[in-house]
């Protein structure tokens, strides 16, 4: 009788156990994206009354970049730096009109720095930056005076060196 409840209760372990593994597990989708995912720039006139147009520019898409072994994208002569977001093409002002830019910031606190650059054509030109936060908190680095162009926030980290590993294990050295 006792050997009959053993192996009665080892194929039930063992029928639930397979039972566990091969069942279909569904994982639901967060409709909300991560606070890390990155946020597209805001443009606003700097008179009531000027007109622009302003579009988003993917970094992949604009010029002056390029792909690093990291994945990460740089500016063209700056690859100790990344583009910190999505591009930003402005149009359409004339005259005198100009805007402000502001580029979401949200790893400045965390010893990343940057600068607004606009493309020349040729290499990404400096633009006044100033860092403020918009209503939630979230630092921001902003330009204002921008005319025609496309600009972009360039960031790059100033805090300490992260640790390397090397990427194979060192050789095996046979006792002699």
């Amino acid at each position: 009788m006792q050997k009959t409840f053993k192996s009665a209760f080892v194929i039930l372990l063992v029928l639930g156990l397979l039972v566990i593994m091969t069942v279909p597990v569904f994982a639901k989708s967060d409709p909300t994206p991560p606070s890390t995912s990155l946020r597209d720039p805001v443009v606003s006139p700097m008179k009531l009354g000027d007109t622009y147009t302003s579009s988003i520019l993917e970094v992949g898409y604009m010029k002056g970049a390029l792909q690093k072994e990291d994945q990460s994208m740089a500016p063209v002569g700056r690859t100790d730096e990344q583009f910190g977001s999505n591009g930003l093409v402005i149009s359409d002002l004339s005259g005198k009109e100009k805007v402000k830019a502001c580029f979401y910031f949200s790893g400045y606190n965390y010893k990343w720095a940057g600068t607004i650059f606009r493309w020349s054509g040729s290499q990404w030109v400096k633009q006044v930056t100033t860092i403020t936060v918009d209503p939630e908190g979230t630092p921001m680095a902003c330009a204002s005076g921008l005319g025609n162009g496309t600009y972009a926030l360039i960031i790059y980290y100033w805090g300490p060196q992260e640790m390397s590993y090397p990427t194979e294990p060192p050789p095996l050295h046979s006792p002699d």
